[in-house]
């Protein structure tokens, strides 16, 4: 039977040593169930230590199973015609590989890390048959794959050594695991799709940030669990990129910080699907299972809350998210930079760039390599600091601005390489201590850090521009022009000289920020200005019009290190001049409101924003 996966519940403990099965009741799972009416839930099966969490025939169950768990989890779903997806780790599973050595994934130090070789049996002997043998048993509708791409490294055993060659270099290697990854999740979704028709298989962050290529592997859906900590900031990029694989997509917002097990109020736990929400997507909660398998017996009305929270917003799931400013995300840079899969310090680009673009309050999406040909659809295209870009790739790029579109290029080195293609006379790229920006108000900031963990900044000279930035702060010391843009034929190109948004991870403020909106706003005006910061917009395509998502970015906390907040403070008198005409704005979710109706654009007015609203602006 075919079901959405808008709303779920997710479970897991990755069992262990413990006792499983002596405190799991019905009851207790049946109150999740009601209380928050789910589209799924999920459950455990199999976690990172490869224990089963139920009496497998065919796999390797806890040693001290005294009931079968699963059995209950799946009695409930069937009476309360839930669809159960199970929790099952992957590529790592260390109980596998401790009692079959011969199949463990080996680096280079001759050390295995608990991981199968996709190379070897793992997949056929034990993956496929378990997950056969649940759906025979437990009649399970799909399986979330954990511990899978991001657990995957260089591999260098025995099962290995015959697809390698002399004198592979590590990029090369890296290559083949990619191709070995794509190669065993698309035979276990070919087999269990095959044994059991409509069964829906994900892999756990394949075809996400860590991995932006086009899907050709036969998985369902996408998902991913974003951080447990600064989670709104992880949903606002991760949800951005999965928007546009074209696929169904979730993302699972952990209910509690990790490091002190706390749990999360009602209103960051609502402020975290709204990150989700209002990029189209679809939303799980995490909460973990006891140590012995049980549902947490819990009687809060939260969760009946936060279910009534995401439910009026179901009206966002699965509309197309438009934006203004696309970020072009460079696959060859990412890998060559990273690990396989895993971003390992190249990341940032692709993540702070938007996040940025989002401070300055433009609307973005990232555009993976492969649709470059849609670069049309945005008004802005940013090339953040990419250093492998191929000739055909830049072309591409640099024929959407002649074409009439707008791109800015940030990073010294991609500066250098973009400039000489379109013959401007650039100084050297150097390394310096500190590179400070003046804002409009006269206040300095580095855009490095130069006191606590400095480090230099490379910058290159664009020798022409407009303002300036200056080695200290002092107006004497000037350094370099600030940014550059030049027209080229029908559009025009612009250059920020050092690695804005790598460097925007070390201090996001808003005279870094603003930096970036100067060089946006005479590129193009935003198609929605907004009189109040600390405001994210997404835009929405409907059938008959659009969706104007606001989303409330404020928290009652000013580090992360408070790990948990239970006020989102209200913004108030909020005036939202949307740049084109329409013939009705409602607001879906009933916030009170005013409209003027121009000639070429709609001004609302809001008297509070508390989480998220929706404008409707009706064609």
């Amino acid at each position: 039977m075919e079901h959405k996966r808008f709303f779920g519940l997710h479970f897991d403990f990755h069992a262990g040593d413990e006792e499983v099965g002596t405190r799991t009741v019905p009851e207790d799972i049946e109150w999740y169930i009601n209380e928050a009416k789910p589209d799924f839930i999920q459950c455990d099966s199999k976690g990172h230590e490869g224990n089963s969490s139920y009496p497998t025939k065919v796999g390797y169950q806890a040693p001290n199973i005294k009931s079968d768990n699963l059995r209950v989890w799946s009695d409930v779903a069937k009476k309360t015609n839930t669809p159960l997806y199970v929790h099952y780790s992957g590529v790592w599973d260390g109980r596998y590989v401790e009692a079959n050595p011969e199949e463990a994934a080996i680096d280079e130090n001759g050390e295995s890390r608990g991981r199968a070789s996709l190379f070897g049996k793992y997949c056929d002997e034990l993956l496929i048959p378990q997950v056969k043998e649940m759906i025979t048993e437990y009649g399970i509708s799909g399986i979330w794959v954990d511990g899978d791409c991001w657990a995957v490294d260089r591999d260098f055993s025995e099962n290995a050594k015959p697809h390698l060659w002399e004198g592979i270099t590590e990029e090369e290697h890296k290559q083949l695991m990619r191709e070995a990854f794509y190669k065993y999740v698309q035979h276990y979704a070919e087999e269990l799709h095959k044994f059991a028709p409509g069964f829906k298989v994900a892999s756990n962050w394949m075809y996400t940030s860590g991995m932006l290529e086009k899907p050709v592997v036969d998985v369902d859906f996408l998902s991913g669990d974003y951080n447990h900590n600064d989670s709104v900031h992880t949903a606002r990029i991760e949800g951005r990129s999965m928007a546009m694989q074209n696929k169904p997509w979730d993302l699972m917002a952990w209910g509690f910080e990790w490091t002190h097990f706390a749990e999360k109020p009602l209103v960051q736990l609502c402020q975290e699907a709204a990150a989700v929400l209002m990029l189209g997507g679809g939303f799980q909660l995490y909460t973990t299972q006891n140590r012995d398998g049980s549902a947490r017996r819990n009687r809060s009305p939260k969760l009946r809350k936060l279910a009534e929270f995401v439910r009026a917003r179901e009206i966002n799931f699965e509309k197309k998210l438009i934006s203004q400013v696309g970020v072009f995300a460079s696959l060859e840079t990412f890998y060559k930079k990273n690990k396989i899969f895993v971003r390992a310090g190249m990341g940032k680009p692709m993540e702070q760039m938007p996040h940025a673009i989002l401070d300055a309050q433009y609307t973005t999406n990232i555009i993976p390599e492969y649709q470059i040909d849609t670069l049309e659809n945005y008004e802005i295209v940013i090339v953040p600091e990419w250093e492998y870009i191929s000739d055909e790739i830049k072309n591409k790029l640099l024929d959407y601005a002649k074409d009439g579109g707008n791109l800015l290029i940030a990073g010294a080195e991609c500066c250098s390489q973009f400039g000489k293609l379109c013959g401007f006379d650039f100084g050297e790229v150097k390394s310096v201590d500190g590179a400070y920006v003046l804002d409009d108000d006269g206040c300095f900031m580095s855009v490095n850090p130069v006191a606590v963990d400095p480090h230099p900044v490379d910058i290159v000279d664009l020798k022409v521009g407009d303002e300036m930035l200056y080695s200290n702060g002092d107006l004497r010391d000037e350094l370099v022009p600030a940014y550059r843009i030049e027209s080229l034929e029908k559009g025009k190109i612009a250059f920020i000289p050092y690695n804005y948004a790598t460097e925007y991870a070390f201090g996001r403020s808003y005279i870094i920020t603003n930096l970036l909106k100067k060089v946006l706003t005479k590129l193009a005006s935003p198609v929605i200005e907004i009189n109040r910061k600390m405001i994210d917009i997404s835009m929405q395509q409907c059938e008959n019009g659009i969706f104007v998502n606001l989303m409330n970015m404020n928290q009652s906390r000013q580090r992360l290190e408070v790990v948990i907040y239970d006020e989102v403070a209200p913004i108030y008198d909020i005036e939202v001049l949307i740049k084109r005409p329409c013939k009705k704005v409602t607001m879906p979710l009933g916030e009170e409101f005013e409209v003027e109706y121009g000639e070429n654009c709609t001004k609302v007015k809001l008297k509070k924003l508390d989480i998220h609203s929706i404008i409707y602006l009706e064609d």
